[in-house]
């Protein structure tokens, strides 16, 4: 009498069919995670772009080269009113990445489980 040794035919086919779904699953997490990190990195490139070229602004102001002369009354204020003006500018930018920063975040938690491996 012979006696089977090891798991089963169907056990085996389990097996496989359930490693199948999690490759596929790991497959889909892949693609999500790779579009999210693309996504933020976008956005953080455009985002430093962005307060580059604000300080760019701020540096051809004070150097002269463009805008109020900031040595009389009238000079002084619009400058200020310029540095407010881009100090806003760079909060929405700072903000912005924050947002991103929260909703990439939540997107990579969701995707923790799908890089667990099935219990069995």
């Amino acid at each position: 009498m012979s006696e089977q040794a090891g798991p089963s035919p169907g056990a085996i086919q389990a097996r496989q069919a359930a490693m199948a779904r999690q490759h596929s699953t790991v497959a889909d997490a892949d693609r999500v995670l790779a579009e999210a990190l693309a996504s933020a990195h976008a956005v953080m490139r455009e985002s430093v772009s962005r307060l580059d070229a604000i300080a760019a602004e701020i540096d051809r102001v004070v150097s002269g080269q463009a805008g109020p002369a900031i040595d009389t009354p009238m000079g002084a204020r619009e400058f200020q009113k310029f540095l407010v003006a881009k100090q806003r500018e760079i909060a929405a930018v700072v903000a912005h990445a924050h947002e991103l920063d929260r909703a990439k975040s939540a997107v990579l938690q969701s995707l923790r489980a799908h890089y667990t491996p099935p219990a069995g």
